[in-house]
């Protein structure tokens, strides 16, 4: 669980910073911390979603064979990863920034958690009875991963994109991980979109995964 986004940090790196050489000057941390303070939040969502694609069949034993409170399962992704990143993350923000940053990037990740449970529920069924979405998912992660400000400042995309940005959640998200670990600028529209996808989704979500469940055993 930890190689592959190791490696992947790793290599992105090495890429953006010795190869390319990309500076963000006057930023707490450089280059280097607005890389880590966007990608490993990232990397946490990413592995969230996809484990929650695949948790049912994952799982399946367990609730096939004995009564087990299936609405306990899509939570492992969450618990799982969500244990480990926040951890990382917030030693790393502690290097970065100090004590206030590692504090907000605690704020961050549990706030990050509760917004990615209800998608988690909504994964779960998707992902147990339509299996091609599992192998979409890490192509589709990986466009939203080079079409949001990770990897680099939000002011580099061109001006015809900046539209973009406005309702992209994951933008916005990006933008109060900055905020809350280095202290840059948020904007309270930075709060708004995410939560009003959270909204839109919290109920739908728990409705489908409570109408689902007589069928999740026979799906298997």
């Amino acid at each position: 669980m930890l190689v592959q986004p190791t490696l992947q940090v790793a290599a992105l790196w090495f890429l953006l910073d010795i190869v390319l050489k990309v500076r963000f000057p006057g930023m707490e941390g450089g280059f280097v911390g607005y890389y880590l303070t966007g990608m490993l939040p990232w990397l946490m969502m990413s592995e969230i979603i996809q484990r929650s694609l695949g948790v049912m069949p994952e799982y399946a034993a367990l609730y096939q064979r004995s009564v087990f409170p299936l609405f306990l399962i899509p939570l492992v992704p969450l618990l799982v990863s969500g244990g480990i990143y926040v951890s990382i993350f917030f030693i790393v923000a502690f290097l970065i920034s100090g004590w206030a940053g590692a504090l907000g990037a605690l704020l961050l990740m549990l706030g990050l958690l509760l917004w990615l449970l209800p998608f988690c529920y909504l994964l779960a069924v998707l992902g147990l009875f339509v299996r091609d979405l599992q192998q979409l998912a890490p192509f589709v992660l990986t466009m939203l991963m080079y079409v949001t400000p990770i990897l680099y400042v939000p002011s580099a995309l061109p001006q015809s994109m900046t539209w973009w940005l406005q309702v992209n959640p994951f933008a916005h998200l990006m933008a109060l991980a900055h905020a809350l670990v280095q202290g840059q600028a948020w904007t309270w529209w930075n709060l708004v979109v995410p939560g009003a996808l959270w909204l839109v989704v919290l109920l739908p979500a728990l409705a489908l995964f409570y109408r689902a469940q007589p069928h999740m055993r026979e799906a298997l």
